[in-house]
């Protein structure tokens, strides 16, 4: 039987022997690789074409040569060297390999094909500009996709087209010509005499019609009416303006005021409501020229594109029973409150004699189509001398 001294020295030794097993380790395989994992074969029983082996690692290549062409490389156009004549292989150049592109953050230019101008005293790194608000189209290739050596660059914006001016209504040079034939006739015009047909709507109804002589004188603006037709016969009106504080006189016919004989004289203002209520139009725009001068403003006004006094369309050859033949005229039609005998607004015709180039009819109606206003002149005179007696009503009138 072992003593006590003897089992203390068996279990240190055995102690010291397991520690110099684990100090040194015990052999190990390497493990198989993952993907090339193959069932195990008995070695004794494999044959040596199927026996299994653990490849080893991979060898980074460092340098590689590429073996010389069979056959030489003739360039495209030069004749190809006989069979017989050496063969010299030279290797081709090698290309670099294309750098790939810079991340989108930093791009890198690209070289142009262009000669590189002269280096700077000071070499400066090339800078890109900033990119602008507006997003690239979805047709341009974006700076990461783009090809290395082909730049890229957006599109140029399109330019702005220019404002368009309003567009001239249909006919603007018929009718220009039309008014300045007119005008032309008119300027020349210091005085005459023509005969007036006038129908007028007043106070909800058309009125009769009158048939005045009118005397016309520019300067100073005189006039004088005198009717001669069944309607008002013997009434005559008298203006001058800037003489007895522009007051219209005026010769009556029977029936015209309560209590007034024929032949009575008055003298009223030309703005007076008594005067108003009897026709639709001051005596200041008594005239044909009144008609010419309308007609320029309204031209002028729509070719600059202001159409708040209406607008004007050509008419040519127009009938009307006042002419012989065939007539061209201009048809305004005019907005609401614009004028205040057409409250509602309404259209105007002017008829031009081809005789005299003048607008010698007028005919106006309102929003429902009702005539509210006509005018036409005829048995037109001119030139004609006109003095200051033709407009006095103490020579035109004999006292009473």
């Amino acid at each position: 039987m072992l003593s006590t001294k003897q089992i203390l020295r068996l279990v240190l030794g055995f102690s010291l022997g397991l520690s110099f097993v684990g100090c040194l380790g015990l052999p190990h395989r390497r493990p198989p690789r993952e993907t090339g994992v193959v069932a195990q074969q008995d070695p004794k029983t494999a044959s040596p074409s199927t026996r299994t082996t653990i490849p080893a690692d991979p060898t980074p290549v460092t340098d590689f040569t590429p073996d010389p062409p069979a056959h030489p490389i003739t360039p495209r156009g030069a004749s190809a060297a006989p069979l017989s004549s050496p063969i010299r292989t030279t290797p081709l150049p090698t290309e670099p390999m294309p750098v790939p592109p810079a991340p989108p953050a930093q791009p890198t230019p690209v070289p142009q094909s262009t000669p590189p101008s002269p280096p700077a005293s000071t070499p400066q790194a090339p800078t890109l500009a900033a990119p602008t608000s507006n997003p690239l189209p979805r047709d341009t290739v974006s700076p990461a996709s783009a090809s290395p050596t082909t730049p890229t660059t957006p599109p140029a914006p399109s330019p702005t087209p220019p404002s368009t001016p309003p567009a001239a209504p249909e006919g603007m040079e018929a009718m220009r010509a039309l008014h300045r034939r007119a005008a032309e006739v008119a300027a020349g015009m210091d005085s005459y005499i023509v005969r007036l047909t006038r129908r007028e709507f007043i106070k909800g109804k058309l009125q009769p019609e009158e048939v005045m002589l009118l005397k016309f004188r520019r300067d100073p603006f005189s006039v004088h009416f005198k009717w001669l037709g069944a309607q008002a016969r013997g009434r005559e009106v008298v203006f001058v303006k800037g003489q007895s504080n522009d007051q219209i006189h005026t010769l009556l016919a029977a029936g015209d005021m309560p209590l007034m004989p024929a032949g009575k004289r008055i003298s009223l203002g030309h703005d007076s409501p008594l005067v108003r209520s009897g026709c639709r139009h001051s005596i200041l725009d008594a005239g044909i020229g009144h008609l010419v001068e309308e007609l320029g403003r309204l031209l002028t006004a729509l070719e600059k594109g202001d159409r708040q006094r209406g607008t004007l369309t050509y008419l040519p050859s127009q009938k009307r029973p006042e002419f012989s033949a065939p007539v061209a005229a201009i048809e305004r039609v005019i907005p609401p409150n614009v004028e205040t005998c057409l409250p509602r607004g309404g259209k105007r015709w002017l008829y031009f004699d081809p005789t005299s180039k003048l607008p010698l009819l007028v005919v106006a109606v309102d929003d429902r189509g009702q005539e509210v206003e006509y005018y036409h002149y005829d048995r037109l005179q001119y030139p004609v001398k006109l003095d200051d007696d033709d407009f006095n009503p103490d020579k035109l009138w004999e006292p009473r």
